[in-house]
């Protein structure tokens, strides 16, 4: 992927998380939570993807479905609403601690990976001094 493909991609997953957030601030409820925690991690996700492409000369982005930019960003989306709708049958069916165990289960799973990517841009960063 390109450097600039990959700027653009993170750019508009910032400003998607930032424009969903605002929108679910509007609604103060639990769903709302859910949809501004998820989108903040996803945005973190695809923002340090981007930066250890940058920084990372034999990094690559090892899942196929989100080596493409666009396509990323439409599944993370999907991932978000899948989440949030899972979250709120739980709630409805009387399960309001596994709501948020999943949503910050896979808040952690996307902050896990951008950790890792993080990790992995740091190391030619270590290897040069």
């Amino acid at each position: 992927m390109s450097g600039s493909r990959c700027g653009r991609a993170a750019l508009a997953a910032f400003l998607a998380a930032g424009l969903v957030a605002i929108a679910a601030s509007a609604c103060p409820d639990d769903a709302g939570t859910d949809v501004v925690i998820l989108s903040l991690a996803a945005a973190v996700d695809k923002a340090s993807t981007h930066y250890a492409l940058q920084r990372c000369p034999g990094c690559y982005e090892a899942n196929p479905v989100m080596s493409e930019p666009a396509l990323s960003l439409v599944v993370k989306a999907a991932s978000i609403a899948t989440t949030t709708w899972a979250c709120d049958r739980l709630r409805k069916a009387g399960h309001p601690k596994g709501a948020k165990w999943l949503r910050w289960g896979v808040a952690g799973l996307w902050l896990g990976a951008a950790g890792w990517n993080l990790h992995k841009a740091r190391a030619p960063l270590e290897a040069a001094r």
